[in-house]
């Protein structure tokens, strides 16, 4: 986990962002401290997409849905002949809609797409 800074503005207001990167299940501590959640998974890799839900359901254990903004993103730098996607956008948006209030995007770092939404 690496902890980062981040000045964005928002309908013409300017705000920190103190962004805190964490491994592994939410606990208490964590989950009455954070405003928002950023759930990442790879777009090629199905287990990881099965531990955003795990994660979610360990999170509403301490929080109640709605009290945190959730965001949902996957990842796509490695999809190829090689290495095809195994997460289809449908389930995403369907993990998303059951996640209750949570925005998804789809991010390629290596093309920059969606990066800086």
């Amino acid at each position: 986990g690496g902890q980062f800074k981040r000045e964005v503005t928002v309908d013409g207001q300017s705000h920190l962002l103190l962004i805190r990167e964490e491994v592994g299940t939410p606990d208490a501590k964590f989950c009455s401290w954070a405003d928002a959640v950023v759930f990442v998974f790879s777009l090629e890799d199905e287990s990881s997409f099965e531990e955003v839900a795990r994660l979610h359901a360990a999170l509403c254990g301490h929080r109640a849905p709605g009290d945190v903004a959730l965001a949902l993103v996957g990842t796509q730098d490695k999809i190829s002949a090689a290495s095809p996607r195994a997460v289809e956008d449908a389930r995403a948006q369907a993990l998303s809609g059951a996640m209750g209030r949570c925005l998804y995007y789809e991010t390629c770092a290596t093309y920059g797409l969606n990066v800086e939404r």
